[in-house]
């Protein structure tokens, strides 16, 4: 597979306009869809969401195998698309349920794809870490360490333990705490998986491969700000039909897959140059 700059340039213009036109109909979409039309919208954004993540899965998971499994390059992008393939896996279980069995989708068996996909990424990230060779200063840990601790503090007092106070004040019924259990593993695993991004975001270098990894970061932090966004929505206003976090989780999904096709653009210039 083989992409040219002049397909590249096709590829992130159109994926520009669409991202464009998601904002505008995502921003605009409660005011309106008339409430006849709720599950129609809600197909819609399921399809579209879906077909995002789904290409960015295909994408990353063949890049590990262009590059080969035996290559420290191919274990970290087989890698990455294993984990996107459980967000993928875990995000159509749950509209599944929710909009077409009209079943609660949470906690169900969605949860388990969403949350083991962070294993994956996870490892992904550290092999990535590990294999750029470039020793971060003093300043730039400090920096990093501090922006981090600063981002934990404000996710478990908005996202865990306010909503808790608010919910229960901390009488919990036995039949809750699983379910609490389970969606306080999201925010804790969504963190984990920052604490890596930020650190190979902070190693990343000018470079042909650096844009590829640029794109990848961006679309992982916004899933994961999608997602923190998800659970304090769900945990304190309650959801709506066009919800910011969806719109989120789609950008995110759109610059994964971007940062894969980058990758087969440079790999494909590497070819030629062979």
């Amino acid at each position: 597979m083989k992409i040219s700059d002049k397909i590249m340039k096709i590829i992130f213009l159109v994926s520009m306009i669409f991202l464009i036109s998601m904002t505008i109909y995502w921003l605009t979409g409660n005011l309106i869809f008339p409430i006849d039309l709720e599950e129609f919208a809600a197909i819609t954004q399921f399809v579209i969401i879906v077909t995002a993540i789904g290409i960015g899965t295909v994408i990353l998971i063949l890049i590990g195998i262009m590059y080969k499994l035996s290559t420290m390059s191919g274990k970290i992008w087989f890698l990455l698309g294993l984990g996107i393939l459980g967000w993928f896996i875990g995000e159509f279980l749950y509209n599944y349920l929710e909009i077409f069995l009209k079943i609660e989708p949470f906690p169900s068996i969605a949860d388990f794809f969403y949350l083991i996909a962070y294993l994956p990424l996870s490892i992904g990230l550290i092999l990535q870490m590990r294999l750029i060779k470039i020793k971060l200063s003093t300043l730039e840990i400090i920096i990093v360490l501090i922006l981090f601790a600063i981002i934990c503090v404000l996710v478990s007092l908005f996202v865990i333990i306010f909503p808790i106070q608010d919910w229960y004040s901390w009488d919990i019924p036995a039949e809750e705490v699983i379910p609490l259990l389970i969606g306080m593993a999201y925010p804790v695993v969504d963190l984990i998986l920052l604490f890596f991004a930020m650190f190979v975001l902070t190693k990343l270098r000018h470079g042909k491969i650096s844009i590829a990894w640029l794109l990848l970061l961006i679309g992982i932090i916004c899933t994961i700000i999608a997602d923190i966004i998800y659970n304090y929505i769900e945990n304190t206003t309650g959801s709506q039909l066009f919800e910011l976090y969806d719109l989120v989780f789609l950008i995110g999904y759109v610059f994964i897959y971007l940062s894969g096709f980058s990758i087969i653009n440079v790999m494909s210039k590497s070819f030629e140059q062979k």
